[in-house]
Parts: structure tokens; C-alpha cells; sequence
């Protein structure tokens, strides 16, 4: 007899995994998350890849295929971990197939990636979250930004600046002209993902400091101006010129289509609406802080830093919101350059500051407000749930209180409340219960006496648990089966449940559906009747929750302006109670603006940050500044190491910048003009990432500095030469110093600190003068008085400070040592300088003598 041979079946030839490789090839970039039943699967590579990141077993579907899954009830957790590694996720839920009812379909529903995250566990804090798309034009480039998590939709163009600087072969940098001011908005913005054609993206990949961040490419088509201008114009139905877009062929409009073509395809079932896109001409309204300032003065903490609580943004943070937190990061990073609007938002600080009731009872206010800007986001993407619409109502609940208490002052007032908002809480009020579940299903979402059906439909469902009560205890009655029991679950439905060891007391009329270990499950026809009654209870009440959900949804998304409106009102009021709380806490005081000239004029300024975390904010020493562009521009600064000097230069930059956010200061008085850019060069630091050492990155911010600078700017640097000889070095600052102070020049307020104490001598010109750190010499110790006084230093102490950081005794004699021998060489060395001097105006003197003899 001829034996068959058995044929071996693919284990991918099914129809499970048939859907799989479909799905994954349309998503090839994303891990994806199968739907099947109560877990999201993964399979193939992605499975190996993403079993150790979400720390989940890596196990095999039929000994071939490599598998892992995780609860679909609690995915965002594992989700977060795969966009925390910088992957981007596609959900596939499943439906029945309506050619093949037996057979379950899939299709994605959602591709996340970390620029399109809606979800509140997986977003970071109440922070903006930036998608940014980048389209190159020449010296130009056009962004446009996104937050998805709020609507938020903007478009910047960047470049054309005279940021190149040359490199060290003596020709200009290979980086686009955009690229410096490229790396300032990724640094402001701090964007989760940067959307590009791919030779843009390759392009950007080879600018130093700008890979971090992941990049996604898009089809070039999709990139193009005209395709932008027909996106808008069709999804918005507005004029170009009406967003501020006065060239149609700008790059910008590009980088706006590439994000609306990118959140089509993350969303593809609901689409997602984001705010219409407006053209932004930043240079004209508000200060640009480039990166290096922005990191030099610590405002906000560079993305991924582990101490960002010692930040100015940090100090400032008395904000009760979400969107109030967003506003202060905006605030600090884009200062002002009107005087009307600083003015304004000084005069709003005032009053609530001369208002202790008036804070107190706002802060209480703003405490119970929602952020109902990612709220409508949510909403729009169709991923609403039953307790946004708790915090509508009680947002506009809220902002109806406080109208009154602002009544007073124009200046705090909120924007009149439109009577449709109003009307949409009352709606609210009357249709959710107080409590609404999490998820629509949950529990009771709308109120009763709001639908008759609906009320019927739950009297049958409460009834009905009495009535399957009543039918348990009347079958052991009859049967006899002491442990009969009425139970259900989610895939038998309900049924009745006897132990084996009583099956021969079961009737007649009992029909069986299921056999288990150690039981049997049955249903008869009075089961059977009362199961269809509460069946077709819950159905409709499924139905109606569903309907009037819908209704409501739909409703608060027809107020989404109103709301935004609102939301905008709010975020400012926080905004300006939190300065008045910083200021009334720490002691601050409202700085003097001078419209027209260049004026800084501090008296006892401090740190903001360095005193908060002081264990006392007495144990901060106060100092005073005067900047004046006629006759005192530039001062330079000399003294010893940990004697204050960078703290100093420092605290001046912070506080020009918060008067120009319309905050106080911390100084006992302030007088201060309005300067158009803020630049600084602090630290030694260098980028080995970017391929540059310490001194090429100090010569790269001191050019874009000096390529930049102008008469209404305010620049402060710290040990520029350092990094490298002592001559090529001080020849390097001695420049410096003159090209900043030439009266001819860009002649900006500057204070430069130094330990070239030969810099001291350019004090003899008109706008230069000196400046030192203060210390006294008792019984051999140096003390550090940590104040700055008119003068100029003698010494550096430097062995002092090794001393103080704990050097060894015997390193530090023979410095000491050393240096004496040193000082000793120099002073025969000029000794011997100043005879040869001599004799030279000796001998030059007698030629003299003998011409006009002869």
C-alpha cells in the first residue's frame, strides 16, 4: 500500500496572517497592532522588535511565526513605550466581514506616531506637542507647525539671515543659510516629528543638531506650494491673503500641505480638523531668542534635560492650566517688542498684584478649569468620551463666576461670553448625569426624564436582574438543585448552571449548551424569554445613549470657535495671575520702559532662578548695572572664578527679557529701554555630536553674535578666547571688544566678562568701561563678597579655587610654586623689555641730537 504523503501548509497562508501582510505592507513603517478579540497581537519582526521594548513575552503562533500581544483595555501603556523608542504605531481593529459573517476583517484606524499623539497618557504634561513640516527654497525655508493635541496651526519662514560663518579651511560652511535659525525654532518649538520630501529630510539629517528629532518622509508632490494653496482653499474655504499669506508660491504653503496630507493618512477613518493655517511674521512683533540664548540663560530646559525645574520657565510656573502653561512657554520664549502691549500686560500684572482677594479667588477659579483646546481635538478625531462634556460645562460654569469679579478692570476682563455657550452648558447640565462613566457603555450617561424610552428601557434592565433573581430561586424550588445557579457572561450569554452531580434532577424542559469540568450549562424557555426582554432593554438603551452621544458631540464641536475663544481668555488670565504671584512672593517690582534709546538701569538686581534655590533668598547678593549707549555700552568684567561674574551677566539678560514679557523683575527698581535681540555667549561647551570642539563652537555663536548684532541689542559673553593660546585668544576678545564698542559700529548694551585683565586697558575708549567682581584677603583666604564694584581685577585666583574644589595639597604647592617662578620669568622678562626700551629712546634721542647738530 502506497502511504500519502502529507502536505505541509504556510503557516502565512491563512486567512489571519493574509490580512496581517496586507495590512503591514500598506504600513511598513509602523509597528502594527492586530486586533484580535480582547488583545492587540504582533507579529514577524515587529513582534521581535517590540516584545523587549514594551517588556512583554516573546512567543510563536503555530511553532513557526514569532508573536507577542498585550490587553487591548491598557495598550496606551505599551504604545507609549514604542513612541518613547521613537516608532510609530498602526492601529488595526476588527469588524465582522459582511460578504463572510464567520470571518472577522481588519482595517487601521489610527496611525500613531510621536507628532500625532491625541491621547492625554501618552502626551507630555500640559506642553505643546509640534508636528513640523520643512520645505526648502534656496536660501529659504518654510515650516509649518501643528500641535494635533490642540488645533493649532501655523506656517513661519526662516533663512536668508547673515548666520554663515566660515570654516576652518577658510571657505563658508556647507549647511543651508536657514540652518542656524532652523536649529533656534526646533530648540522654541521643541517638535516630536519633522515631516519632509526625503532629499529635504537627508538634507536637514546633515545640519548639525537636527537629527534627533524623528524624521518622516512624504511624497514630493505632496510638498509643492500650489498643492497647499488648493488643500487650504478647499478645506477651509478661505482666502489665502485672509491667513496672511501674501505669496502663493511660498515654501511655507508647502510645509502646510505636507501636514495636511500626513494627518489624513494618520487618520483615516474620522480625519482630524486642525485650526486653518496663518502665516506668522514673527521678526516684526516679538524678540527671536536663538538657541544658544535659549540655552545659555536656561528659559525652558532643552528637550530630554534631567534638571529642568531650575529653568526661568520653572520660576514663573504658577499657572493653574493646561493651556495658561502653554501661553507663559510662548510668552517667554517670543518677549516683546511694542511698548503698548508690554505696557499692557504690566498694567494687568499690577492689578492683580494690589488685588489679594481678587488672586485668591482666581486662582480658586482657574484650579477647576479643563483643557478644552485638546478636548475639542479629541472630539474632532471622533475620539471623544462621556466626561469632556462634565468638563465643558463646568470650563463655562466657571468662566460665567469669574465674569463678575473682573467687572472692574478692563485690563483682566475676559472676552464677553457668547450666549451660545452658555446655552451649550445648560444642555449639558440637563443631559449628563453628574458622574458619567469613563468609555460610552460604562455606566449611565444621559438623565433621566431626558428620553421616555430610555427610561423604559432602563426599568426593564433593573427589573430584569429581579426578575432573573426571582426565576434562580423558583427553579431550585422546582428542581430541587440546591447550587442551581442563573449566570451570564460576555460569549454564552445567559444560562443556568448545575453541578454534575445533580444533572439527574434536570428537566425535561432544560436544553443543554455547554459541558464543563465539573458543571453543565443549560437554558429553558422561560430563561430563554426573559433573556430577549433585557437583551432588547440594554440595545435600546446601547442605541439611545449612542444617539444623543452623537448629538452632543456634534454640538460642542459646532461651538468649537466659541469654546477656543474662551479657552484663549482663560490661558491669559492664568497666565497674568501667575507673574502677580511670582511677583508678589519673591518681591519683584515693576520695571520703568523707556520707549526710544538704549537704557539699562538695575538697582540690587538678582537671579530669578539662583536665588529660588538659595536656602534663603537673603543669602543672594544684590547688584546694580547702568548700560547707557551714549557713554556706557560696553563694560567689561574681571575677577576671580566662582566670584559671580556669569551669574551677574546673567541676571541682567533675564531681566531685560522679563520686562519684555510684561513681567516684573527681581531688582528693587528697573529702568530699562526696549532691545530688539537678546544674545549671549557663555561656557565652555563643546559638540562632539555636531563634529566641532569647545573653541569652534565658542567662534561659531561669537560670529553669529557679530553677524547679527545691532544698536538696540543687548549682548553679554563670558571667557570668549579660552579655547585656545593665550595670544590667539586675547588678540581674538581685544577684536571683539573693539569691533562691539566702535562708535562706528553696531555699538549694542554688552557686558563682557573675562580673565584677560589686559582687555582692562580698552577702557580709554568713549563707551568702554571697567567692572569687577569684589573679594577681600583676610589672613590669607580669599573671600568672595559676590558684588561688582567700578574697576578693574589684578589677579584671577585660580589656585584659590582648585584649593576649594579639593586638589591635592601637593598639586597645589607646586602651582603655587610654579606660578611664583612664572611671575618672577614675566617681571625680569619686562625688566629686560623696558632696559632694551630705553636704550632704543636712548640711542634714538642722540641720532636726534646728531642731525640737527650736522
Amino acid at each position: 500500500m502506497k502511504l500519502r504523503k502529507e502536505k505541509k501548509t504556510d503557516p502565512l497562508d491563512t486567512p489571519v496572517m493574509r490580512q496581517y501582510l496586507e495590512l503591514k505592507t500598506k504600513h511598513a513603517d509602523a509597528i502594527l497592532l492586530f486586533r484580535m478579540g480582547d488583545f492587540y497581537e504582533l507579529f514577524l519582526e515587529d513582534a521581535e522588535l517590540a516584545a523587549p521594548i514594551m517588556d512583554v513575552a516573546l512567543t510563536r503562533r503555530q511553532q513557526d511565526i514569532p508573536m507577542a500581544g498585550v490587553p487591548y483595555h491598557s495598550a496606551e501603556i505599551y504604545i507609549s513605550r514604542l513612541l518613547g523608542s521613537g516608532h510609530k504605531v498602526a492601529i488595526a481593529e476588527q469588524e465582522n466581514d459582511p460578504e463572510n459573517p464567520k470571518l472577522m476583517r481588519r482595517a487601521v484606524r489610527r496611525v500613531i506616531s510621536p507628532g500625532t499623539v491625541l491621547e492625554e497618557s501618552l502626551l507630555a504634561g500640559a506642553a505643546h506637542s509640534y508636528l513640523m513640516a520643512v520645505v526648502p527654497a534656496g536660501d529659504f525655508a518654510g515650516l509649518a507647525l501643528a500641535d494635533i493635541s490642540t488645533g493649532t496651526f501655523f506656517c513661519l519662514e526662516i533663512g536668508g539671515r547673515s548666520d554663515r560663518v566660515a570654516d576652518f579651511e577658510g571657505g563658508e560652511s556647507n549647511e543651508p543659510v536657514y540652518a542656524p535659525e532652523l536649529r533656534d525654532r526646533l530648540l522654541h518649538y521643541a517638535p516630536r516629528e519633522i515631516l519632509g520630501t526625503l532629499e529635504t529630510l537627508n538634507l536637514l539629517r546633515a545640519i548639525p543638531g537636527v537629527s534627533g528629532t524623528l524624521m518622516t518622509p512624504l511624497e514630493g508632490w505632496r510638498a509643492s506650494a500650489l498643492e497647499g494653496a488648493r488643500q487650504i482653499k478647499r478645506r477651509y474655504e478661505t482666502n489665502l491673503r485672509g491667513l496672511g499669506f501674501v505669496d502663493e508660491e511660498s515654501p511655507c504653503l508647502g510645509a502646510a500641505s505636507l501636514i495636511l496630507h500626513y494627518v489624513d493618512r494618520n487618520f483615516p477613518d474620522t480625519g482630524l480638523r486642525l485650526d486653518p493655517p496663518v502665516f506668522r511674521e514673527v521678526r516684526s512683533q516679538v524678540m527671536g531668542l536663538d538657541e544658544q540664548t535659549i540655552r545659555n540663560l536656561d528659559l525652558v530646559g532643552a528637550p530630554g534635560q534631567s534638571d529642568r525645574a531650575r529653568t526661568l520657565f520653572a520660576v514663573l510656573d504658577e499657572c493653574r492650566t493646561a493651556p495658561g502653561k502653554r501661553y507663559l512657554r510662548e510668552a517667554l520664549l517670543s518677549p516683546l517688542l511694542d511698548h503698548g502691549e508690554i505696557t499692557r500686560r504690566q498694567d494687568s500684572v499690577e492689578a492683580l498684584v494690589q488685588a489679594k482677594p481678587l488672586r485668591t479667588e482666581l486662582a480658586a477659579g482657574l484650579s477647576g478649569v479643563h483643557d478644552l483646546e485638546r478636548m475639542l481635538a479629541r472630539q474632532s478625531a471622533g475620539r471623544g468620551a462621556p466626561r469632556d462634556f462634565v468638563a465643558v460645562r463646568e470650563t463655562i460654569r466657571i468662566a460665567i463666576e469669574l465674569g463678575p469679579l473682573l467687572e472692574g478692570s478692563a485690563a483682566l476682563r475676559l472676552p464677553p461670553l457668547s450666549g451660545s455657550l452658555e446655552e451649550l452648558a445648560r444642555t449639558l447640565h440637563d443631559a449628563i448625569v453628574e458622574e458619567p462613566p469613563a468609555v460610552l457603555g460604562g455606566g449611565p450617561l444621559v438623565r433621566e426624564g431626558q428620553d421616555e424610552e430610555l427610561d423604559r428601557a432602563r426599568a426593564a434592565s433593573v427589573q430584569g436582574s429581579q426578575w432573573l433573581a426571582d426565576l434562580e430561586r423558583s427553579e431550585r424550588e422546582r428542581t430541587g438543585i440546591t447550587n442551581l445557579r442563573i449566570k451570564y457572561n460576555r460569549v454564552a450569554g445567559y444560562f443556568i448552571e448545575v453541578s454534575k452531580g445533580q444533572i439527574d434532577r434536570v428537566p425535561e424542559d432544560y436544553r443543554r449548551r455547554q459541558t464543563l469540568t465539573g458543571y453543565e450549562r443549560y437554558s429553558n424557555p422561560a430563561l430563554d424569554e426573559l433573556r430577549e426582554t433585557i437583551e432588547a432593554a440594554d440595545q435600546t438603551i446601547t442605541q439611545i445613549e449612542e444617539r444623543i452621544f452623537g448629538e452632543l458631540c456634534g454640538a460642542v464641536l459646532a461651538a468649537r470657535e466659541d469654546i477656543k475663544a474662551l479657552m484663549a481668555g482663560l490661558a491669559r488670565l492664568d497666565f497674568l495671575l501667575g507673574m502677580a504671584l511670582v511677583a508678589g512672593r519673591h518681591a519683584w517690582t515693576r520695571p520703568e520702559l523707556v520707549a526710544d534709546g538704549a537704557l539699562l538701569e538695575v538697582r540690587d538686581g538678582r537671579h530669578p532662578v539662583v536665588e529660588r534655590f538659595l536656602e534663603s533668598a537673603a543669602d543672594f547678593i544684590p547688584n546694580d548695572i547702568i548700560l547707557d549707549r551714549q557713554e556706557r555700552a560696553f563694560g567689561i568684567i574681571t575677577g576671580p572664578n566662582m566670584a559671580g561674574k556669569s551669574t551677574y551677566i546673567r541676571q541682567v539678560a533675564l531681566i531685560q527679557l522679563l520686562a519684555q514679557m510684561g513681567a516684573w523683575v527681581p531688582a528693587r527698581s528697573a529702568k530699562l529701554g526696549i532691545v530688539d535681540r537678546i544674545f549671549t555667549r557663555i561656557g565652555a561647551q563643546d559638540n562632539l555630536t555636531r563634529g566641532e570642539s569647545t573653541f569652534f563652537v565658542e567662534m561659531l555663536e561669537t560670529a553669529r553674535i557679530l553677524n547679527q548684532v545691532g544698536p538696540r541689542s543687548l549682548v553679554i559673553m563670558d571667557e570668549v578666547g579660552r579655547g585656545t593660546s593665550t595670544y590667539d585668544g586675547m588678540s581674538l576678545a581685544w577684536a571683539i571688544v573693539e569691533h562691539l564698542s566702535d562708535e562706528d559700529g553696531p555699538l549694542p548694551l554688552c557686558l563682557f566678562a573675562t580673565h584677560y585683565h589686559e582687555l582692562t586697558a580698552l577702557a580709554q575708549r568713549d563707551s568702554v568701561f571697567n567692572l569687577t567682581m569684589d573679594v577681600q584677603e583676610i589672613d590669607g583666604k580669599v573671600v568672595f563678597l559676590h558684588r561688582v564694584k567700578e574697576g578693574a581685577a589684578d589677579r584671577s585666583y585660580g589656585i584659590h579655587v582648585a584649593r576649594l574644589a579639593g586638589l591635592p595639597a601637593s598639586v597645589i604647592e607646586r602651582a603655587e610654586e610654579r606660578r611664583a617662578e612664572l611671575e618672577s620669568e614675566d617681571e625680569r622678562r619686562r625688566s629686560a623689555e623696558g632696559e632694551r626700551s630705553r636704550g632704543r629712546r636712548a640711542r634714538r634721542q642722540q641720532e636726534s641730537a646728531q642731525e640737527y647738530l650736522f
